[in-house]
């Protein structure tokens, strides 16, 4: 008797939250071969590329997400496919294509605005700064890092200090 996707999902599942990212990967790739559904298999598509990611396989988590974004959105479900553009914008960060990743996040963003996700939004504006960032560009970052605040702000201490932290550069740039 051969297992059921559906299984080999809750499996992977654990295996991940367990930390055992090779057990995950292994159990997500199974799934995926065995799943009919175009929405499960991409929903499954954007598990291993992030498991691939988490593991250090940058070019893999690449290579499985592309189009996953593109499928979500014929089927309708903004909320996947805007996960899905922020998993393919991480998975260009990770290869070292940072103005696609960039242009990838941006999508994300305004996907996530247009949903009323801050949370999500908050998250891909601060992955936005690090790209901006990386690509030595810290003052638009800063504004990037600010917006994402904005969005979806820190809680507790940390969060009122990086506050004032991201005030810091526009106080510096009045006269």
């Amino acid at each position: 008797m051969s297992a059921q996707p559906s299984s080999l999902v809750s499996q992977a599942l654990e295996a991940y939250q367990q930390g055992r990212l090779e057990d995950a990967i292994r159990l997500f790739e199974s799934a995926h071969v065995l799943e009919t559904d175009p929405a499960r298999r991409a929903e499954l598509a954007n598990n291993l590329s992030v498991s691939y990611l988490k593991s250090g396989r940058s070019q893999e988590a690449l290579s499985i997400v592309r189009g996953t974004g593109d499928l979500f959105s014929k089927l309708g479900d903004d909320q996947r496919a805007a996960q899905a553009t922020g998993n393919l914008a991480a998975a260009l960060e990770a290869t070292g294509n940072l103005p696609a990743a960039e242009t990838a996040y941006q999508q994300a963003a305004e996907s996530f605005r247009a949903l009323g996700d801050q949370d999500s939004l908050g998250y891909t504006l601060n992955a936005l700064a690090q790209v901006q960032l990386r690509q030595h560009r810290p003052l638009e970052a800063a504004n990037t890092l600010q917006a994402g605040t904005l969005a979806s702000p820190p809680r507790g201490l940390r969060g009122r200090l990086l506050k004032q932290l991201l005030r810091l550069p526009s106080r510096l740039l009045r006269f």
